[in-house]
């Protein structure tokens, strides 16, 4: 792979680079435009310090002077990220990779590498293989109804309890992304990769394990920030890749209002639909009409019941599907377990109630069935 990268320093520029990585370095912007010409790289890395002009001048000069198929990485300084993202967004740049201004040298090095898929080849290689159609769940509410906490513990005990399977966990609310604060995915983030998503071939030729964070718990469960402006074309081609290298594929979505285009895309591609509503009249009604009206577009949602009383009666209605149902957790026992960052699941005093009904729908999901009903 022929590497052209723009740095001030020769000597320095190469401390960025992964070690295995041929590169040649331009130490001004004139001399990288020469290189361009001259060299013709597979990949330009451009570091936005080396240009004195304004991000919306140099950036589509830079682009226009690159062949069509090179790749470019561009690691901005603080001040010029953000408007670097505005103007890729307003020219829909979409195959350039932006790296983010907050990240440490060994850290860019590291995301050079999982770009280029240069860090590790032969682990790559071994990883990157298709297991199949894995299930898409989408999970969605009205909010407060325990969409992350289910996030957090159930696929834990899936992958104890499923120890052949891969599982990935993506947590998708742009609004209130506490997934990925729970379990520091800020350095897990697939906007980075966005310009893979624009085509599935190039997408499933990256092993996407190397990518996301490896839980602590189970080598089989892994986590990714995708708290993003997805277009759908993106969404589709990311589950239909993730499908193929994941057996269940966990979405925390979170909002399901306002409803968008992308909502309607998730739910078009996800296996199962499932809208967490509290077991309240209130919560109840609106679960029922928010999933008549998706039924009426021909889009098909099944109920988790949350937040449910020991004893406590509920009537969700026969032509809803009940997927599941879980107590409640005490406000000071959830606060305590996300003060700590602590994973009730792992605890050695969980909440039994809580953790049987997980338990009772990871049997039902492993069986097969389409409904769990658990007290």
């Amino acid at each position: 792979m022929k590497i052209l990268v723009c740095y001030p320093m020769k000597s320095l520029a190469k401390t960025y680079m992964p070690s295995s990585a041929e590169v040649l370095v331009a130490e001004t912007a004139d001399e990288f435009f020469q290189f361009i010409q001259l060299y013709r790289p597979d990949t330009a890395i451009l570091f936005s310090e080396m240009f004195t002009t304004p991000a919306w001048e140099w950036v589509p000069v830079v682009k226009s002077a690159m062949p069509a198929q090179t790749s470019m990485i561009i690691v901005p300084l603080y001040r010029d990220e953000w408007l670097i993202r505005k103007v890729l967004q307003e020219m829909c740049c979409e195959a350039i990779y932006l790296l983010s201004a907050q990240l440490s040298q060994e850290e860019i090095r590291n995301q050079i590498s999982g770009i280029l898929r240069i860090s590790d080849n032969t682990a790559e290689k071994e990883t990157n293989k298709e297991r199949g159609d894995g299930k898409v769940f989408s999970l969605m509410s009205y909010g407060a109804s325990g969409v992350t906490t289910f996030c957090i513990n159930f696929p834990v005990l899936l992958a104890r309890q499923q120890q052949d399977a891969e599982i990935l966990v993506l947590d998708m609310n742009a609004a209130k992304p506490d997934l990925s604060r729970f379990f520091k995915l800020q350095r897990y983030q697939l906007a980075l990769y966005r310009p893979d998503f624009l085509d599935a071939n190039i997408a499933g030729r990256r092993s996407w394990k190397q990518v996301c964070r490896q839980s602590e718990f189970a080598p089989n469960l892994f986590y990714a920030h995708a708290a993003n402006k997805w277009r759908s074309a993106e969404i589709s081609n990311m589950i239909e890749v993730f499908r193929k290298q994941f057996d269940y594929v966990y979405v925390d979505w979170g909002y399901c209002v306002p409803e968008t285009e992308t909502l309607y895309r998730i739910m078009e591609v996800s296996d199962h639909n499932l809208l967490f509503a509290r077991a309240d009249p209130f919560g109840i009604e609106s679960a029922r009409e928010w999933i008549r009206s998706q039924r009426e577009r021909g889009a098909t949602c099944e109920v988790l019941l949350s937040h449910l009383d020991k004893g406590q009666p509920f009537r969700i209605g026969e032509e809803v599907s009940l997927y599941g149902v879980l107590p409640r957790i005490s406000e000071s026992r959830l606060w305590q377990s996300q003060r700590s960052s602590s994973v009730l699941v792992e605890e050695l005093f969980p909440p039994k109630t809580y953790i049987n009904s997980l338990i009772e729908i990871a049997k039902a999901e492993y069986s097969g069935k389409s409904a769990v009903l658990s007290g």
